[in-house]
C-alpha cells in the first residue's frame, strides 16, 4: 500500500474550527438537525455539546415562535442564501432568557447537481456592538439636542442684544427683565457645559474606539484610551492634525475618505478594512469595522465622529480556517492518487477528488451526497462494505495492498486491483465519523509485473526448449551456478555441486589455455565473449563442441567478481559443417571422373572423326561419353532438386496413374546391363494421384542404391500392396545390408557409408531427395536391414 501524502486530519480541521471567535454550525433536514457546532456556537446557544444531533427547536425549546426555523427551512428548501444584520434572539443564557444580537448568515451547501443537502450556518455575536451603536445613536441624539439648546440659547441671546441696543431706555427700564435674562443665559451656559462635559465623559469612557476630529484640517478634538490604545499614540496628540498624529496613515485611503465625509456630510461605514498603525515605532496590521459620523452646526459639518471596533483575531481566525480548508482541498485534489471521504454507517459519498472520480469512471454530480452503496450496488458480495462498517466500529485504520474490485462502467464490470486504506475521522467525542479513503490504482503495475514474470517464465522456457544452457560464476569463491540443461550437456550427476574449477577440468589441455587467455582478454577489455571449445562430459560420454557466450560484472574497483552466460551443444552443427565440407570435396571428385572421361573419350573421336573406313573405336567412345553424359546430369539433378527443396519450389505435377504400370516399365538401364534381375513380385494394380516421374525418380534410386551397394544380389525384388489407405511399394535386396547405426542417418543430407569390400561414388543426396518427395506426397519412407541378410527400403503413397 502507497503511503497517502500527509496533511491535516478531519480531526484537526474540527479542532481548528471548535476553536475559531467565528460561531459555526451545520444543519440538516427539515427538522434542521444540528449536525455540528464549534465551541464558539455552543457558548453562544448556553448549552452544551449533546445538542448535536438534535434538532434545533428541541436543542433551544426558546426559538419556538421566533422566525429562525422558517428560515432555515426556506434556504434548504430553495437554495437562497439568507443573512442578517444585527438582529435580536432571546436565548436562554445562564438560566435566563436574555435578548442577543447578531450578525448571521444561512448558507445553502448543494451537492453538484445544485440541490441543498444541508445549511452552514455562521454567527456574530455583535450584542456588545448594537448596544455601542444604540448609545452612540443616543450620544449623537444628545449632542443634536445640546447644539439645538446652544443654538437656541445664541438666538435668544442675539434677540436680547438687539433689544438691548435698540431701546437703552427700556433696558434701563426694565433692569429688572434683563437680570432675568442674564440670570437665564447663564443657566443655558452652564446647561450647554453639562451636556458637553457629559459627552465627553461618555466619549472616555466607552468601551468602543471613540475619536472626534474638529474642522477640515481633522484636528484631533477627543481621543478615549480604546482609540488611542489602537492608535498607538498618547493624549499628546489631542490638538494636532490626524495626519499628523499619524503620518504612517500618508498613503493609506482613510485620510481622503474623511476629507471626503467632512466634504459631502454623508456618513461612511467600512468593514474589516485593514490598517496600518506604527506602535512604539513598528508598523502593526490590523482589522476594523468602522463609521465615519460628520457633526453639524448651524454653519453645516464641523467635525466628524469616529467610532471603531477592533475584529483583527477574528479576520485572522477566519482566514486561517479557510487557508486550513483551502490547503487540504488543494492537496486532496491535486493528489495523484484517489481519495474520498465516506460518512456515517449509510456511507455517503462526502468528498472525491479528480483521480477517484477517473477510477470510479463516474462524475462528480453522480456520487457525491449519495450512498456508496447506492451509486456502486455492485459492491454488495465484495469485501470493502465491510471492511468500511469494521472502521466505523473499530476506529482502526485498514490498509490492504492488490486486492481485486469490480467496478460497472460504461464499458460493463471491469476489474481493477487496487492499494487502498481506510482511515478513520473522528468527531468532538472522538468517536468514528466518516472514512478518509485513499486508492492507488495497481492494474497496469500488477499486470506489468505480471507480464513481467510471464516473460521471465517464457524466455526460461525458450531457453531450455533451444537447449542453451545458463550459467554465473563467482570468480572470488570459485561457485558456480548452473541450470538443467548446462548440467545435461556437461554430463552433470544430479545433485553433483559444480566448482567452476571443476568444469575447466572438462576441458582438453591443449584447448584450456585458448580458452583461459581467450576469457582474460574479454574481462580486462570490458567485452563480451564468444568462444568454440571441445569438451569432454563428466560422465565419460563422446567429446561434444560446445559455444559458450559471456559478460563480466564488475565491483566498485572495477574488479571482475562475477561472470555468467549461456553455452550451446554444437556438436551437431560441427558434423554438418564438416558434412559440407565433404560433401564439397565430394562433388568436385564425383564431377571431376565423368568430365575427365568424356573429354577423354571426345578427345580421340576428335582425332578418328576422319578416318575412311571409320574407326570401330567410335562406337565404344560414343557408349562411354553418353555414361559419363548420364553420369553429369545425373549428378546435376541432384543438385537442382537439393537447392529447390532449400528454396521450397520443388513442385510436383500430380496425374492419376497406375504404380504396378511404372514399377515394371521403370530402370531399363539396369535390365539393358544385364547384372541383375528386377524381379516383380505381388505387383497390385493400384491408382494413385502423384508426380510420376518424381516416383519414379524415387524407385530408381532405390535400385541405384541397391546395385551399387550390393552388387552380388542378383535379384532385386519389387512389390506392390496396398496397406489401408496407402500404396505400399518395398525394393529388397539379398546384399551384405546396413548397420543401425547407419540406418539412423540413411536419410540425411549428404550421409555416404560404404557397404563392406565396394567403392561407392555420388553426393550423398539420393535418399534424402527421395524422402523429401515421399514426404511431399503425404507419404512415409523407411529401411529394414540386417548385417548379412541384405537390405528392404519400402516408401508409401496415399491412394
Amino acid at each position: 500500500m502507497s503511503n497517502f501524502p500527509s496533511g491535516f486530519s478531519a480531526e484537526q480541521i474540527l479542532d481548528v474550527l471548535s476553536q475559531t471567535n467565528t460561531a459555526t454550525a451545520i444543519h440538516s433536514t427539515d427538522e434542521m438537525i444540528i449536525e455540528t457546532a464549534n465551541n464558539a456556537m455552543i457558548a453562544i446557544w448556553g448549552k452544551d455539546k449533546s445538542v448535536i444531533g438534535k434538532p434545533i427547536e428541541e436543542a433551544l425549546p426558546e426559538l419556538k415562535g421566533q422566525p429562525f426555523l422558517s428560515m432555515l427551512q426556506k434556504v434548504l428548501h430553495t437554495g437562497v442564501t439568507v443573512s442578517g444584520t444585527d438582529t435580536m434572539a432571546e436565548l436562554v443564557v445562564d438560566g435566563q432568557l436574555q435578548p442577543f444580537y447578531f450578525d448571521f448568515e444561512y448558507r445553502a451547501i448543494k451537492n453538484s447537481n445544485g440541490k441543498p443537502y444541508c445549511i452552514l450556518h455562521t454567527a456574530t455575536d455583535v450584542t456588545h456592538r448594537y448596544l455601542s451603536k444604540l448609545r452612540e445613536k443616543e450620544l449623537e441624539a444628545e449632542v443634536q439636542a445640546m447644539n439645538e439648546e446652544l443654538s437656541a440659547a445664541n438666538e435668544e441671546l442675539a434677540a436680547a442684544n438687539e433689544e438691548m441696543a435698540a431701546t437703552n431706555e427700556e433696558l434701563l427700564a426694565t433692569n429688572e427683565e434683563l437680570s432675568e435674562s442674564q440670570q437665564e443665559l447663564l443657566l443655558v451656559n452652564e446647561s450647554l457645559a453639562e451636556s458637553e462635559a457629559r459627552f465627553r465623559n461618555t466619549v472616555m469612557q466607552a468601551p468602543v474606539c471613540i475619536g472626534v476630529l474638529k474642522g477640515p484640517n481633522l484636528i484631533v478634538d477627543v481621543a478615549n484610551a480604546e482609540m488611542l490604545k489602537v492608535w498607538g499614540k498618547t493624549s499628546s496628540i489631542i490638538g494636532l492634525p490626524l495626519d499628523e498624529a499619524l503620518p504612517e496613515l500618508e498613503g493609506q485611503p482613510f485620510l481622503d475618505i474623511l476629507r471626503q465625509t467632512y466634504s459631502t456630510g454623508e456618513v461612511y461605514y467600512g468593514d474589516e478594512a485593514m490598517v496600518t498603525i506604527e506602535h512604539e515605532g513598528v508598523l502593526h496590521n490590523g482589522y476594523f469595522d468602522f463609521i465615519y459620523q460628520p457633526l453639524r452646526d448651524k454653519h453645516g459639518v464641523s467635525g466628524i465622529v469616529v467610532v471603531a471596533v477592533d475584529v483583527t483575531e477574528q479576520v485572522i481566525s477566519r482566514r486561517k480556517v479557510q487557508q486550513s480548508e483551502n490547503r487540504l482541498n488543494s492537496m486532496v485534489s491535486t493528489a495523484p492518487i484517489g481519495m474520498t471521504v465516506i460518512r456515517g454507517y449509510d456511507l455517503i459519498i462526502e468528498r472525491a477528488n479528480k483521480r477517484m472520480f477517473e477510477i470510479w469512471d463516474r462524475k462528480e454530480g453522480e456520487v457525491l451526497g449519495n450512498k456508496l452503496l447506492d451509486v456502486f450496488p455492485e459492491l454488495i458480495g465484495q469485501p470493502y462494505p465491510e471492511m468500511l462498517y469494521s472502521v466505523l466500529q473499530s476506529g482502526e485504520r485498514v490498509a490492504i495492498p492488490e486486492l481485486p474490485v469490480k467496478v460497472q462502467t460504461d464499458n460493463g464490470l471491469v476489474d481493477y486491483i487496487v492499494d487502498f486504506a481506510y482511515d478513520p475521522l473522528f468527531d468532538m467525542d472522538g468517536k468514528p465519523e466518516a472514512i478518509l479513503a485513499t486508492v492507488v490504482n495497481a492494474t497496469e503495475m500488477v499486470k506489468a509485473r505480471q507480464d513481467l514474470e510471464k516473460a521471465q517464465d517464457t524466455l526460461k522456457q525458450a531457453i531450455e526448449s533451444a537447449n542453451i544452457g545458463t550459467w554465473s560464476a563467482d570468480l572470488q569463491n570459485d561457485s558456480l551456478v548452473t541450470s538443467d540443461v548446462f548440467n545435461r550437456i556437461h554430463g552433470v550427476p544430479e545433485a553433483t555441486a559444480l566448482k567452476l574449477s571443476d568444469a575447466l577440468k572438462m576441458i582438453p589441455a591443449d584447448n584450456i589455455d585458448n580458452l583461459k587467455n581467450a576469457v582474460k582478454s574479454a574481462i580486462d577489455m570490458h567485452e563480451n565473449f564468444n568462444l568454440e571449445y571441445l569438451m569432454n562430459p563428466m560422465d565419460g560420454g563422446k567429446p561434444k563442441w560446445l559455444k559458450a557466450t559471456g559478460k563480466a560484472y564488475y565491483d566498485a574497483d572495477n574488479k571482475a567478481n562475477i561472470i555468467s552466460g549461456t553455452v550451446i551443444d554444437i556438436t551437431e552443427n560441427k558434423f554438418h559443417d564438416q558434412q559440407k565440407d565433404d560433401f564439397i570435396s565430394i562433388a568436385s571428385h564425383e564431377l571431376k571422373t565423368p568430365v575427365t572421361s568424356l573429354k577423354a573419350a571426345l578427345q580421340l573421336m576428335d582425332k578418328v572423326k576422319n578416318n575412311n573406313p571409320p574407326s570401330p573405336m567410335m562406337g565404344k567412345l560414343i557408349e562411354q561419353s553418353n555414361r559419363s553424359m548420364e553420369k553429369v546430369s545425373t549428378l546435376i539433378e541432384d543438385l537442382l532438386n537439393l537447392s529447390r527443396m532449400n528454396e521450397g519450389q520443388l513442385h510436383l505435377n500430380k496425374t492419376e496413374f497406375d504404380l504396378s504400370k511404372t514399377l515394371g516399365q521403370c530402370c531399363n538401364h539396369v535390365r539393358l546391363d544385364g547384372k541383375h534381375n528386377l524381379v516383380l513380385e505381388d505387383l497390385e494394380s493400384l491408382i494413385v494421384y502423384a508426380d510420376e516421374h518424381r516416383i519414379d525418380q524415387v524407385i530408381t534410386n532405390f535400385v541405384n542404391n541397391a546395385v551399387k551397394y550390393a552388387p552380388d544380389s542378383r535379384d532385386i525384388v519389387f512389390n506392390l500392396k496396398r496397406q489401408g489407405d496407402f500404396a505400399l511399394v518395398s525394393i529388397s535386396d539379398s546384399g551384405p545390408g546396413i548397420s543401425e547405426e547407419n540406418q539412423e542417418h540413411l536419410f540425411e543430407r549428404y550421409y555416404r557409408t560404404d557397404a563392406a569390400g565396394y567403392q561407392n561414388s555420388g553426393l550423398g543426396l539420393g535418399l534424402y531427395i527421395s524422402a523429401e518427395i515421399v514426404r511431399k506426397h503425404g507419404g512415409e519412407i523407411g529401411v529394414e536391414s540386417e548385417l548379412g541378410k541384405g537390405s528392404r527400403f519400402w516408401f508409401t503413397l496415399p491412394l
